[in-house]
């Protein structure tokens, strides 16, 4: 397998996709590679409109890999929902829209923060936090760029993860791992 020409990030805001955008330019993607799905209007549950979306972007990557390598990043919080049942809701959309589960070989990517984004960006750039409370009222965009930056470190193989990560960044480092070239 090559890199792929385009990565399509499905993400349920603005943060979500800074810090995908931040992660992959990182690994080696510029501007043009990366492509955002573009995010709802108003207001509303992003994670509900990524569940939504989920089935038609991952039939959209498999029609494109066909023809180019592509890649799908998906980021959407677990909320107060545990990581493993988003994880579920995600495979059940598929079905849903009659198609096959995720493959193994497949370059998607479904990465979880629990409860929130905001938990992680705090937790990679050295705060004590826990999966279970809720840091989303916390300012945390100055600190998304090299939360990114500490993220791809804690990706690469070998890596000594530090024992400060919380359980829901833990599985997505090996998660997010599904995008890079063999």
């Amino acid at each position: 397998m090559s890199k792929p020409s385009l990565v399509v990030v499905l993400a349920e805001d603005s943060r979500h996709q800074r810090f995908a955008r931040g992660y992959l330019k990182r690994l080696g993607y510029s501007g043009p590679d990366i492509r955002n799905v573009e995010l709802p209007s108003g207001r509303g549950s992003g994670e509900q409109w990524v569940r939504n979306r989920y089935a038609r972007e991952v039939a959209a990557y498999r029609d494109r890999s066909a023809r180019a390598e592509t890649a799908l990043i998906v980021l959407v919080d677990a909320d107060t929902e545990s990581v493993a049942r988003r994880l579920q809701q995600l495979e059940r959309s598929l079905a849903d829209a009659n198609l096959p589960p995720r493959a193994v070989q497949e370059r998607i990517a479904n990465v979880v923060p629990k409860r929130n984004v905001e938990t992680w960006i705090l937790c990679l750039n050295g705060q004590d936090v826990e999966d279970e409370t809720d840091y989303s009222g916390q300012n945390i965009d100055e600190m998304i760029s090299s939360a990114a930056l500490i993220f791809f470190d804690w990706t690469r193989p070998n890596f000594p993860v530090p024992a400060r990560c919380i359980p829901s960044l833990a599985s997505s480092v090996q998660e997010i791992r599904r995008l890079e070239v063999p």
